[in-house]
């Protein structure tokens, strides 16, 4: 009884503490304005937002706006205004609960995961620290930010939520085998992706679930269930490609994309990005332009990059092959692999922040997973790698604090922007 009170208390004080570090990260954005300077002005402040009618839900559901299909985002803002009007506060502070709740759930996600055997041997307490650790830094690092205080990409929080929502009943059926779990996880799946397209590597990641938790892959009941997702996964993909072609856009409009070899050089040139990125989030911007236009030669250091991951696969070949180390990796790749550009979209950018919001706990599990063998391999240096981690994970809440005033308003966007691109300037400029 004693060691069940003792449990339930440590997750109740792994909640409060992410609760809690949410709140002081990201309390400045409730006195942010819109960023009307970009696509607040039109995602957020627009003709569906401003009426809660039965017509307007119509059109909510059918129409393709400015390309985009997203719904259960928009349906968000319609019912935010019925109440508050264009009352910016509620609008921000409706996206920090909402990745409030997304870190949440990647603490349950995780804790669950090792609970399943996901990796043999490990002690209750290490499954609580672990599931903390991920989601603590899910919760606070930098790179997170533009998601949370620009109104307009809570499309990725919402789509998120109930992504994470489908993990969460698909597991609980895999253990409990009720049918009402199995369709609660599709009728999330409908809504993740009613908040954004990127919800169709659920299927994916479903298999990936199997795997993880060592489940037969030779039962015909684990191809059979995965029919429905399949079928809702081709309806959804034609909505989104038939959703940019109403702008002449994507693979079925009239857009001239990259060729093949160079998007494969820009995808490497991603993930090298993203890494660095999420391990030291610096000089992070609101918009990372292509290097070139279309049918302009790349640059030749971009040709370093796939030559990089090469030497890397080759080195680290024994690391990659160890069980935490391919399964976050796996869960990376799987979702930020639309935005690697191999399959050609319609993209503003090479990278953006907002693109890695779901693939970060992937990796963050691999850095957590390897600091805890650390702790056991090392236990004379305990109490210096802890107080390492600790420094690093503050580091990381201030970090994200002052990159909240960014997306304050459109000056604040402006002149973050214009410095940091002069900064780039300078360093290219030496470089030459």
């Amino acid at each position: 009884m004693k060691e069940v009170q003792e449990l339930y208390s440590n997750r109740v004080l792994s909640v409060v503490a992410i609760v809690v570090a949410c709140i002081v990260c990201y309390a400045s954005i409730s006195g942010h304005e819109f960023i009307t300077a970009w696509d607040d002005g039109w995602q957020v402040i627009n003709k569906y937002t401003e009426s809660f009618s039965w017509y307007n839900l119509k059109l909510i559901l059918t129409d393709y706006y400015f390309g985009q299909y997203s719904p259960v985002n928009q349906f968000f803002y319609t019912l935010i205004y019925y109440f508050f009007g264009y009352n910016s506060t509620v609008f921000h502070l409706f996206c920090l609960l909402l990745h409030i709740l997304n870190s949440l759930l990647v603490y349950f996600i995780v804790r669950r995961l090792l609970q399943m055997n996901i990796y043999r041997g490990l002690t209750v307490n290490k499954i609580d620290y672990i599931s903390f650790a991920v989601a603590l830094l899910f919760a606070i690092h930098p790179l997170q930010v533009e998601v949370v205080a620009w109104i307009s990409a809570s499309k990725i929080l919402v789509f998120v939520f109930f992504y994470l929502c489908s993990i969460w009943f698909y597991l609980r059926y895999i253990q409990k085998e009720r049918i009402y779990d199995y369709l609660l996880m599709l009728l999330c799946f409908l809504l993740s992706f009613g908040g954004k397209e990127q919800a169709v590597t659920l299927l994916v990641c479903l298999f990936w679930i199997d795997f993880a938790c060592r489940r037969n892959f030779r039962s015909v009941t684990l191809w059979y269930e995965k029919m429905p997702v399949f079928l809702l996964t081709l309806v959804f993909v034609y909505i989104t490609l038939e959703s940019h072609a109403s702008t002449n856009s994507g693979l079925m409009g009239n857009e001239v994309f990259y060729p093949f070899m160079q998007r494969c050089v820009f995808a490497c040139y991603s993930i090298c990005e993203y890494v660095i990125k999420l391990i030291l989030p610096f000089n992070l911007l609101y918009l990372y332009p292509f290097p070139i236009t279309i049918g302009e030669a790349l640059p030749f250091r971009f040709w370093i990059y796939p030559v990089v991951l090469l030497i890397l696969g080759f080195c680290f070949g024994k690391l990659l092959l160890k069980r935490p180390v391919y399964l976050g990796l796996s869960w990376f790749l799987i979702h930020v692999g639309l935005m690697l550009h191999i399959i050609p979209m319609s993209r503003f950018s090479i990278v953006a922040d907002r693109y890695v919001y779901l693939a970060a706990p992937g990796l963050f599990f691999i850095i957590v997973w390897y600091f805890f063998v650390l702790l056991e391999k090392q236990p004379r240096f305990k109490k210096i790698c802890i107080g390492v981690a600790c420094a690093w994970l503050l580091f990381f809440g201030i970090q994200t604090h002052i990159r909240t005033f960014t997306w304050h308003d459109n000056t604040s966007l402006k002149m973050k922007m214009n410095t940091l691109l002069k900064q780039r300037e300078e360093e290219l400029h030496k470089t030459k």
